[in-house]
Order: C-alpha cells, then sequence, then structure tokens
C-alpha cells in the first residue's frame, strides 16, 4: 500500500514466489503430481510477473524524479508512468483471477487446504485489479494477503510435520471434499481404445496438459485487451507474457519427456507463435510504425502448422480440437491482407474466445487427470488414429513406411520428430521473416521475428534433442548452426540498425570474417545432417547458399532479389520438414518421403556376440539361467522395467553390476525372489503386520525394505548378502512376470538392479539394454517392450510396526494404492 512500485518488493516476489515455487512445481512434476505442479509453476508465473512490474514501476518513478525539476511536472510525469503500469498489470490481474479458481474448484478434489489458498489468491487479485484505480482496494487486498500467509503457512505446517512422523498429525490433506474417484465417467468420452492405441500408464512425470492450457489463458487475454483497446502499452505488459511463456514451454518440454509428441509439438508451436508475435509488437510499439503487419511474411509460415495440428487433432477429443482451430484462425486473423480496423477486432474477439476455451480446457484435463478417467466432457475422437494412418499411406510412395516404436525406444523416434517439428517451423518463421527485412524502418520489427523464431526456438530444440541419444550430436549440431545463421543474418542485413548507420562502414571486415566461418561451420552442418534426414540435408545446402548471398552482401555484390528467392525456397523446404516430422510424430509411422537419413550410424549392439534368447522359450530361459549359474551378469524383463541381475551363489558377479553400471556403493541393489513362499522358508522372524502388507503387496510393482537377519543365509544370499542392501536393510522384489519367476525358480535368489547406465533413464526395451550396456553383459533375455516405463515403488518397512510405512521411490505403483494397501493389513 506504501510502496506499490518497490524495487525491493519486486525482488522478493521474484525469488520467493517465483524461483523457489518454480523448483516446487518441477518436483511435483517428477512426483506425478498433476494439480500441485500446474499450481505451482502457474503462480510462479505470477509472483514473478507482479514483482517485474514492481521493478519497473520503481525504475520510472526514478527515471521521472531524476529528469524533472519542477514539483508539478514531476507529479504528471508520475502519474504517466503509474497509468502506464497500471494499463500492464489489470490484463495479467484479471486473467490470473480467473486461472486462480479454476486452481481453486479442481484442488477441492485433492485435500483441505489447496482450495482455499487458490480462492483466497484469486480474491486477492480481483481486489488489487480494484486497487489499480481505488485506494481502498489495495487495503482489502492486503488484508487478504495476511490470510493468504496463515493459510500457506497451515498447510506447510502440515506437510512438514507428515514429513518428520510419517503420519498426518494436523487435518487438512489426506482427504478432499469431493471424492473424483466416486464420480461416473463423462456420457459422449469414449473409454475403449484399439490395441494399436492403448499405451501404457506413464507415472514418470505428471500429465502438463493442465499446465499448457492455463499459459495460454493470461497470454491471450494481454493481446485482447491490447487489440480491443481496453490498453494501450504492450511492452510494459511484457513481463505477463514472458513468463506465461515460459510456463507454456515447460509444459512442452515435460510433454517431451513424457514421450507424449502431439502436446509437445502443439504447446511449442503455440510459444513459437505467441513469442513471435509479443516481440513483434513490442517492437512496433517502440518504433511507432502504423501497422507491423505490413511487411511479416513469417506469420504464414504457421498457419500450415496449425492447419496440421488440426488435421490431427481429429484424433483427439473436441476440446483439443477446436482449440487448435482457434489458433488456426487466429494465425489467418494477423495476415496483412487484412484491414488493420477489422483485424484488431478479429484478433481480439479469437484472443478472448480462447482464452474462455483453455479456461474450461485446462479445468477439465485437470479434473480428469486427478481422477484418471474422463469425468469432465471433453469429447469424443472423430477419427480413429489407423483410419487417418492408413488414409495418408493411401497417397505414400511404393515404399514401405518406417515405423515408429515409441514402447522400443522412449529416447527414441517420437521424442526426435518432436524436436525436428520446432526446429523446422523456427527456420520457416525466421526465413519468411526475413524476406521483406530489407525495409530500413521496419528492421527492429524483423530482427524480433528472427531472433525470437530462429535463435530462442532453435536452441529449445536443440535442448530437446539432448534427450534423444540415438541424434543427440548430429540433431544438435544442426539445430545450434542454424540458431547462429540467423544470428549473423540478423548481425550483417541489419548492421545499418544496430550500428546506427546506414552503411556497413568499418565493420565490414568484421562481418565478413564473421560470414566466412559461419559458411564453415554449416558445411560440418551438412555432414552431421546426412546422419539425421534428407530433408535436413537439402535445409543445410540452402542454407549455405543463403550464407553465400550474405557474403555477397557484405561485399555489395549481391544481385537483386537473389537472396529473397532462396529465403522464400528454404521456408518452403523447412514447412514441408515440419509437416513431416509432425506427422511422424503424432502418427507413428512416415507417411511423406524425405525422412530417413542418408548415412546410418554405425550400431554396436549389431556387434554384440553374446547371447539375446527370448523369454517366449524355456531353452531362452536356460540359456540365461545357466550364464547365471556361471557367475555371468545378464539383462533380464521384470513385471516393471528390464533389470541387470546376477545369481547370490556368486558374490563376485553381484559386486560387477555395480560397476557395469557405475553405480555408487551408497546405493544398494535388492534380492529378486520368485515367490513369498521362499521368504517363508527362510523364517525371518516378521512381525504379522509386516507379513499380511507383503501378502498384498507381492507379487507386483512393490519393493519392501526390510531388516536383515541371520534368515538371509536360509534364503541363499551366503557371501552376496555384503553386496546387497545396506548394512541393516533389504530391500525384497518379487515380480509378476511369468518369465522373471520360472528364471528365479531355476537360479535361487537373484541381485537385481534397473538395467541402466547410472543417472539415465529406465530401459522400457531390451534393445535400450543393448545399446547401453551390451557390451558389459553376459547376457540378454528378450522380451520386447516392458510392462511399466518406470521402475517399482519402494516402501520403507522398517518399523512398520512402530510408526508404520514410508517411501524411498514412488515408481509405477501409486503412493496412494501402496498406502491403501497398508491400511486393509492394519
Amino acid at each position: 500500500i506504501v510502496a506499490p512500485c518497490c524495487a525491493l518488493a519486486g525482488v522478493h516476489l521474484i525469488v520467493i514466489g517465483g524461483f523457489v515455487q518454480l523448483v516446487a512445481g518441477l518436483l511435483s512434476f517428477r512426483k506425478y503430481d498433476h494439480l500441485a505442479a500446474t499450481a505451482f509453476v502457474t503462480f510462479a508465473a505470477l509472483w514473478s510477473s507482479m514483482g517485474v512490474l514492481r521493478i519497473l514501476g520503481a525504475t520510472s518513478f526514478a527515471a521521472s524524479s531524476a529528469t524533472v525539476v519542477n514539483a508539478t511536472d514531476a507529479t504528471v510525469v508520475n502519474a504517466t508512468a503509474a497509468t502506464v503500469i497500471n494499463d500492464a498489470t489489470l490484463p495479467g490481474l484479471v486473467s490470473y483471477a480467473c486461472v486462480a479458481v479454476v486452481l481453486s474448484v479442481t484442488s477441492a478434489t485433492t485435500n483441505y487446504v489447496m482450495p482455499p489458498v487458490a480462492l483466497t489468491a484469486a480474491i486477492l487479485l480481483s481486489f488489487e485489479t480494484v486497487g489499480l484505480y481505488h485506494i481502498w482496494g489495495k487495503k482489502v487486498a492486503f488484508a487478504l494477503e495476511v490470510v493468504l500467509v496463515l493459510i500457506a503457512l497451515y498447510g506447510a505446517t502440515a506437510l512438514l510435520l507428515k514429513g518428520v512422523f510419517q503420519r498426518w498429525v494436523i487435518p487438512g490433506f489426506g482427504n478432499a471434499p469431493f471424492n473424483v474417484l466416486l464420480f461416473g465417467t463423462k456420457a459422449g468420452t469414449s473409454k475403449s481404445k484399439s490395441k494399436e492405441e492403448e499405451k501404457k500408464k506413464n507415472t514418470k512425470y505428471a500429465e502438463p496438459m493442465g499446465l499448457g492450457y492455463l499459459s495460454n489463458v493470461p497470454v491471450a487475454a494481454i493481446f485482447a485487451f491490447h487489440y480491443l483497446g481496453f490498453t494501450e502499452s504492450f511492452p510494459a505488459a511484457t513481463p505477463w507474457v514472458g513468463l506465461a511463456l515460459v510456463s507454456l514451454i515447460i509444459a512442452s518440454y515435460y510433454s517431451f519427456l513424457r514421450n507424449d509428441a502431439f502436446h509437445c509439438i502443439m504447446f511449442g508451436t503455440q510459444a513459437t507463435f505467441w513469442l513471435c508475435q509479443a516481440a513483434g509488437l513490442v517492437a512496433y510499439s517502440l518504433t511507432g510504425e502504423h501497422d507491423l503487419r505490413s511487411p511479416l511474411l513469417g506469420t504464414w509460415a504457421f498457419l500450415p502448422t496449425f492447419a496440421l495440428l488440426v488435421l490431427v487433432s481429429l484424433t483427439k477429443d473436441k476440446v483439443t480440437l477446436v482449440n487448435n482451430f482457434v489458433f488456426a484462425l487466429l494465425s489467418v486473423a494477423w495476415f496483412s491482407v487484412i484491414p488493420l480496423a477489422g483485424a484488431k477486432y478479429a484478433v481480439g474477439g479469437l484472443c478472448t474466445a480462447l482464452s474462455v476455451l483453455s479456461l474450461y480446457s485446462s479445468f477439465a484435463n485437470l479434473i480428469n487427470s486427478v481422477a484418471e478417467k474422463p469425468i469432465m466432457w471433453v469429447g469424443s475422437k472423430f477419427v480413429a488414429m489407423t483410419t487417418l494412418r492408413e488414409g495418408f499411406q493411401r497417397f505414400r510412395c511404393c515404399r514401405p513406411a518406417r515405423e515408429i516404436s515409441t514402447d522400443k525406444d522412449a529416447d527414441g523416434m517420437c521424442r526426435e520428430d518432436s524436436a525436428d517439428t520446432l526446429a523446422f517451423l523456427s527456420n520457416a518463421v525466421a526465413a519468411w521473416a526475413a524476406l521483406s527485412g530489407n525495409v530500413v524502418h521496419s528492421a527492429a520489427v524483423h530482427m524480433a521475428w528472427i531472433v525470437g523464431a530462429g535463435i530462442l526456438v532453435q536452441l529449445l530444440s536443440a535442448l530437446l534433442s539432448l534427450k534423444v541419444k540415438k541424434t543427440a550430436k548430429p540433431a544438435g549440431m544442426v539445430y545450434i548452426a542454424s540458431a547462429l545463421m540467423w544470428g549473423v543474418w540478423t548481425l550483417v542485413r541489419h548492421s545499418g540498425y544496430i550500428f546506427q548507420n546506414t552503411s556497413l562502414g568499418h565493420h565490414q571486415d568484421s562481418l565478413l570474417v564473421g560470414v566466412i566461418v559461419l559458411m564453415v561451420i554449416n558445411l560440418g552442418s551438412m555432414v552431421s545432417s546426412c546422419f539425421v534426414s534428407k530433408i535436413w540435408l537439402v535445409t543445410t545446402v540452402l542454407m549455405e547458399v543463403v550464407q553465400v548471398c550474405l557474403l555477397l552482401f557484405t561485399l555489395d555484390k549481391l544481385p537483386s532479389h537473389l537472396a529473397e528467392a532462396f529465403l522464400g525456397l528454404l521456408g518452403v523446404v523447412c514447412l514441408y520438414g515440419a509437416g513431416t516430422a509432425l506427422l511422424a510424430a503424432v502418427l507413428g509411422v512416415d507417411v511423406l518421403p524425405g525422412r530417413g537419413p542418408i548415412w546410418q550410424e554405425e550400431s554396436s549392439s549389431g556387434q554384440l556376440t553374446i547371447p539375446t534368447p527370448s523369454s517366449k522359450k524355456t531353452s531362452g530361459l536356460r540359456t540365461i539361467a545357466d550364464l547365471l549359474d556361471a557367475g555371468g551378469v545378464c539383462g533380464i524383463p521384470t513385471d516393471t522395467v528390464y533389470a541387470l541381475a546376477a545369481s547370490c551363489k556368486h558374490p563376485e558377479a553381484i559386486k560387477r553390476i555395480y560397476h557395469i553400471k557405475s553405480r555408487p556403493a551408497e546405493k544398494p541393489i535388492c534380492v529378486c525372489i520368485s515367490h513369498l513362499g521362499q521368504l517363508e522358508a527362510a523364517q525371518p522372524g516378521f512381525s504379522p503386520l509386516l507379513w499380511d502388507f507383503m501378502r498384498r503387496c507381492y507379487p507386483g510393482g512393490i519393493s519392501c525394505v526390510v531388516p536383515k537377519g541371520d534368515w538371509l543365509a536360509n534364503l541363499g544370499l551366503g557371501d552376496a548378502v555384503s553386496y546387497i542392501g545396506t548394512s541393516d536393510s533389504i530391500c525384497i522384489r518379487v515380480p509378476d512376470s511369468t518369465a522373471t519367476a520360472h528364471l528365479v525358480s531355476m537360479t535361487g535368489p537373484l541381485g537385481i538392479t534397473s538395467a541402466n547406465p547410472s543417472g539415465e533413464p529406465d530401459s522400457t526395451h531390451h534393445d535400450m539394454v543393448l545399446s547401453s550396456l551390451g557390451d558389459k553383459i553376459d547376457g540378454m533375455l528378450c522380451d520386447g517392450p516392458s510392462n511399466e516405463l518406470v521402475a517399482s515403488t519402494v516402501v520403507n518397512c522398517m518399523k512398520i510396526d512402530e510408526v508404520g510405512i514410508s517411501f524411498f521411490r514412488v515408481g509405477c505403483t501409486p503412493q496412494e494404492r501402496v498406502e491403501q494397501l497398508f491400511a486393509q493389513a492394519k
């Protein structure tokens, strides 16, 4: 109230409300907590935006006070600065108040603490909006801030006590006002899936769809307020847009990690679209041009991409289809052929509709994610995935299509094509935005588009490619070389604007050297593209030609319209590449030519000489059992992900597992038995509660950590007991897998751990084990795709009778399910 534009308060909001809450949100994604992850990241963007605006307000007041001597003039200037900040704050507060209402209603399905936090935040933001124009609104908002602090402290205390005592000490969490499990499935939503479309439940990361839709709300609202004339200054509102786009990119990134190509591409394309439009609008506002759309052709690149998203959305729900259709219309509304007066109302109306639609989309997706069934209506799909795929394949060449198996390699072709789509799209947008970049007075607008799409989004694609082991190095080099090209292009073609000079002047020699170095780098990129795809090879060749044009421009010998011709062709090729990659990623098959690489990297797995029998045959099981009995280390399937196994008869083999995985000694491995009867025969002396709990857990994706004792000798561990578990505890695993159970019955107890290098993703196919560890193990029992995408849930049962259970790791079996089993056992 006293200092609404205090810079220190802004820093506090950014550090505490923004950064700390963002970390909590990212950790919640890893805990498979859909609502908490979405809420924390969303509120992190809210508080950070408000913090940046407070700092900007303080800077504006300080600048006006320093430049104005007369007190009356200073008051007028300060009032003008306050009006600009209020204009920038208004759409953000309104949109986030609506977002907070959605989160409050959704959180009522999880616990009793989050609903009043989110609802208080919604009311608080409403009075902050009133406070922009009436001081009493600020006073009410201050009172609500105190209430919000108290509620949040109560929630933090409840969670802290839960962590200390491993049980709920004070109420608020553990149950909810509305139990979504009791709600029926919404009629009109398709519940049946074909066998091909049925996907395993991915519990490694929370679903980011709700976050993606919520991130669109403030961005669309700010554009709507501006184009409908409610706010004047767009640059001052950029903190809202920028931080909301960070949330949208986070949603795209976690969709990528979940192997959800469709939402990764959809959110990434939307983020690119908003980024370019916002950057162009800021540049337009700073240069004072009448119509920023007049020289821009980059907008045209978004229409075919959104049109393809609409097409593949036919295989998704109706809400997703309508969302992508509105984006397609929005890209049309930005075309320069539409009169500016009509375009403003068209963009403003579509952005308003998109804000409302995104609010409902996020609400429906969050509720359905929490309930794990369709409670809120989202509509059924129009076309089956197989039908759309077959329709495209009818128009293919005679060459058989490349099938993309996301089960075979979780870091494979699906992720590669997602990164490819965004990289191709950013190149197309940058190329077409650069087409009319000769107009001197529009240099700032063109630079904003090229830097936003050609550099920032290209670097994001390079970051995503690092997660794809198969093509990380060649694809990453191509992406980074593309970003460098657009950076040098901007520097050279707009050097007059950058250096405030109409000619290259004394910078010509430096720019010439930079262009030559860029051409050399791009030659390496051309070689790397041969290992990626034919389309990338054509793209890098065209980029080399464009760089030759840039060299001629530096020497002032560029023929008229030569660069524009090749830039236009480059944009067309990149749009084709984006379309082929998008269809390949979503449909799971190449439906357009040009996707395959020219040169294939030699696979180390093809040179392996280790036995790789099938788990479907008894002879295969016997082959692996003989290797284990001989002291070997083998990869085996389980009921979750693939594991490395060694016989407990050979302690040196179990010790070898640590070296194969580069696993730290402080991370113990567990013992695997075929059935609980083996454990009962060892007579461990467990309490009745522990026995009852284990009978409910086994066999299955739950591992119980129990105290060590002399009974391990009866189980057959012998000297291997020193290498399994810790000094006082051991983890028991009983997989619900026929192949594993038969194998262990042949060999006796096995020491097992996940079959991946330490710190790397779990192996979900035997090919992943062979590619990462095939040269270090003695055999591989091949069973195809794994049953789960993450490992088992590890439960601490060391003090089950005194304080109950706790969790070392939440894996494929949800924590709620384990706690339910424990409650039944008690």
